[in-house]
């Protein structure tokens, strides 16, 4: 048997163990369309989108079958663009993707689809066709305005007692602004007594064909301390400005994993006017991560963060020298590694269950600012955030839920919950008062229910409780209520 492309140039390829079996021997008509189909599925699950082997009329010579294969060569791309999103930019990518190589391989137009996809504010489709000559593929992308801004609202009792229990937050997404797969993202935060409030903005586009993306962020944050604290007339307020790269580094249907690299300056403002106290601080920081999905387990989805810090913090007080801490050093470094991973895996009539584990770890004692806390929404449930924060720390948390359409076209999600948080409060103990218990363990159970319609509303309820030994002895059940409505 004799492989080749219709330019009469011989196939390379070894595939033996596909024509070994047809050979030295009678074959029937039927079994050489079976060859050419099998021929046809090893190029196709070796990434050859539009492969085609096929047996053209032919006389026999010395026993020589002669087998055409057509790989699938990408002729022309037409860009359909009735969106906003420039031409240039869609071109780079289909460069970057499926014109990256000599024919057309599914991976590739799979990733160029995805990165599309992945662009707010625009709907794509692709679809394929015979080229003008034999072999050749031609492929069209269809570009479509989609929806360019959402708004929200949103409230929720996730504050405390000092800044005020109940917040509020405004905010809007506006997409496609210039042209690049842009995002304008700001918000603002307002808790019910007005004694925190905080702004956040962020821009981002798209710099090549690969997706890359570059943007600047920046928040600042306003509070004043009330309830217990209020005789100590305490205040201050933080800002920060940033700027970040993500790369999408692997795009699959079932793999997704990015890059990420950071840059952020924060300065930090503290007072305590009753006593004529003031701190300031400036904490520069770059970090690098990974994170992403993974569809592991048919069925069931696995999601991921890995994500190193690098930090260099400076101190000023007023506070006078007898006063500090024997470790206090107006300038330092710090390094911290945070990690997440979680597993949802849905199971028969409508259950899932998830898995996940979450963590930090530190190289020295840390600025309150950078600990990691156990308790709050995302940890343990049954304490409320700042009840605990340590430099070193894990969370581990169970939930099993049972999704029931209701209505036209909302979904209850009803879920029982375990949350153990666990965690060392300074890595370092060498100065340590020996009365003060460093290690702590949280443990907390509930249940919840969540009213959702993606793309309209969602009302989430959650009720969980500390169960074992209280930290501080803290036995108040926590009742979380948060609800958002987008337009």
């Amino acid at each position: 048997m004799k492989l080749l492309e219709l330019d009469g140039n011989e196939i390379k390829d070894n595939l033996t163990s596909i024509t070994a079996p047809y050979l030295h021997q009678e074959i029937t008509l039927d079994d050489l369309n079976r060859l050419a189909q099998q021929i046809t599925n090893y190029y196709r699950d070796n990434n050859y989108l539009v492969a085609k082997a096929f047996i053209p009329p032919q006389e026999i010579n010395n026993g020589e079958l002669q087998i055409f294969v057509i790989k699938g060569a990408l002729e022309q791309v037409v860009v359909r663009n009735g969106s906003r999103l420039k031409e240039d930019l869609v071109m780079r990518m289909v460069n970057t993707t499926v014109k990256s190589h000599s024919y057309l391989v599914k991976n590739e137009l799979e990733k160029l689809a995805l990165l599309l996809n992945d662009i707010k504010g625009i709907t794509s489709a692709l679809s394929l066709k015979a080229g003008q000559n034999t072999g050749k593929t031609d492929l069209t992308v269809n570009l479509k305005d989609n929806k360019r801004w959402n708004g929200y609202i949103s409230i929720d009792n996730q504050g405390n007692d000092n800044t005020g229990k109940y917040r509020t937050t405004l905010g809007n997404k506006i997409y496609n602004l210039v042209g690049l797969g842009d995002e304008l993202h700001f918000d603002v935060l307002a808790s019910n007594t007005f004694d925190l409030y905080n702004l956040r903005a962020d821009y981002s586009f798209i710099i090549d064909g690969y997706g890359t993306r570059v943007g600047i962020n920046s928040n600042y944050l306003k509070y004043k301390l009330g309830a217990n604290f209020k005789d100590l007339n305490a205040q201050g307020s933080t800002y920060n400005l940033g700027g970040y790269i993500t790369h999408p580094t692997i795009r699959t249907a079932s793999l997704r994993l990015d890059s990420k690299l950071a840059f952020n300056h924060q300065k930090l403002s503290d007072e305590q006017k009753s006593v004529d106290l003031q701190q300031k601080r400036k904490v520069n920081t770059t970090s690098i991560g990974l994170g992403g999905s993974w569809n592991s387990i048919k069925e069931g989805v696995t999601y991921f963060s890995f994500n190193t810090i690098f930090g260099k913090e400076s101190h000023s007080t007023n506070e006078k020298k007898h006063y500090l801490s024997e470790n206090y050093q107006p300038k330092r470094t710090f390094t911290t590694f945070n990690y997440s991973l979680s597993h949802e895996q849905f199971l028969p009539k409508s259950f899932s269950i998830t898995l996940a584990v979450s963590g930090q770890l530190a190289d020295k004692n840390l600025d309150s600012g950078n600990k990691f806390l156990l308790g709050g929404l995302s940890g343990v449930k049954g304490y409320q955030a700042g009840t605990v924060s340590v430099d070193e720390g894990h969370i581990i948390q169970a939930e099993l839920k049972h999704y029931l359409p209701v209505f036209s076209k909302s979904i209850l999600v009803s879920s029982l919950f375990y949350d153990e948080g666990f965690g060392k409060q300074y890595k370092n103990t060498e100065k340590l008062s020996e009365s003060v218990e460093n290690k702590v363990r949280l443990k907390s159970i509930g249940v919840g229910l969540n009213l959702i319609e993606p793309n309209h509303y969602s009302i989430n309820l959650a009720y969980s409780k500390p169960i074992g030994k209280k930290y501080n002895n803290v036995d108040k059940n926590q009742f979380w209520l948060s609800a958002i409505k987008t337009f």
